[in-house]
């Protein structure tokens, strides 16, 4: 008898252990924001699901990573809520999201999008309000800083038209991208040679959401499959010599700087189509120039917001 309740009041004891190892506590405030550990465990699983090369990182990092997106999260949400009403149903973000989502996860419908967050332990409301607070902060900048966009056009049309008109087949190019920018004290061949450091010892898809500031961090730097009349001239002259696998050295753009992964080559002989090339050179050094005013305005905001660590 005295051993059976020895035994009861041992589990007793294992078990409120247990409930007290998982029980909710706050890690982080930031005004009126809150960050758990639960939050931080969330957060992992969500980067996971997106990116699945994290789980090759030691717990330590990953948790740094985690912190530190939720944070910026926290960040862009304060801030948000005095434009939007975040919790306002929008019809139009949800349909942003959904073909977001079923592009980069190659998933064809809600069910399998289901299914697949399911298996992190992860729901899609709980996903959509990640990208909800992403595209709205996109649409911000772009309403803040659109009209400070300045573009050569003359000088993007004559670099499309030098392109087309060679005779050579076109190329194209699958890349990966880690945008960086610089501390205090730090020079970009020394932050270079750390990011490279990363790469070779974690492969470039885990040092792209550890460094880069771009928004295919999530993804691991994927940018996918772009034409020779699509990169910048500074860019291509940087990567037309690479093989697969290679990586560049650093490409200074803007306030920042690109490393660029050469992950395959194709070469096409289909008709370029002069004006829908231009429209897509022109998205794309608008956005390059929307993600430095992006950059800096988020910095700004953050200096103005207090983060307590608990």
């Amino acid at each position: 008898m005295r051993n059976a309740l020895i035994s009861f009041f041992i589990y007793i004891f294992v078990l409120s252990l247990n409930v007290f190892a998982n029980e909710i506590r706050i890690k982080y405030k930031i005004d009126n924001q809150i960050i758990t550990n639960i939050d931080i465990v969330n957060e992992i699983k969500y980067l996971q699901s997106l990116n699945k090369n994290l789980e090759n990182l030691s717990k330590k990092k990953i948790n740094e990573i985690a912190l530190n997106s939720i944070i910026q999260e926290k960040v862009k949400y304060i801030e948000l809520s005095k434009y939007f009403n975040l919790k306002q149903k929008d019809d139009e973000l949800e349909r942003i999201i959904y073909e977001n989502l079923y592009n980069n996860l190659k998933l064809s419908n809600e069910n399998q999008l289901n299914d697949y967050f399911n298996s992190f332990g992860l729901n899609l409301e709980y996903i959509f309000l990640k990208f909800k607070i992403e595209l709205l902060w996109n649409k911000l900048i772009y309403e803040k800083y659109n009209s400070n966009v300045v573009l050569d056009k003359k000088k993007l049309k004559d670099k499309i038209k030098k392109d087309i008109s060679q005779t050579d087949p076109i190329q194209e190019y699958k890349l990966k991208e880690i945008l960086f920018t610089l501390n205090n004290n730090e020079t970009a061949e020394s932050k270079y040679l750390k990011i490279i450091e990363t790469i070779n010892e974690r492969g470039f898809e885990n040092a792209a959401n550890i460094y880069s500031s771009s928004n295919t961090s999530k993804y691991g730097g994927s940018i996918g499959w772009l034409k020779k009349t699509q990169l910048s001239s500074s860019i291509y002259g940087k990567i037309k010599a690479l093989g697969n696998n290679e990586i560049s050295e650093p490409i200074q753009v803007g306030n920042g700087y690109l490393i660029i992964k050469v992950e395959d080559k194709r070469t096409i002989n289909e008709k370029i189509d002069e004006t829908e090339e231009f429209e897509k050179l022109v998205r794309k050094e608008t956005d390059r120039q929307l993600n430095n005013f992006s950059t800096i305005f988020f910095n700004k905001v953050k200096k103005n917001i207090v983060i307590d660590e608990l």
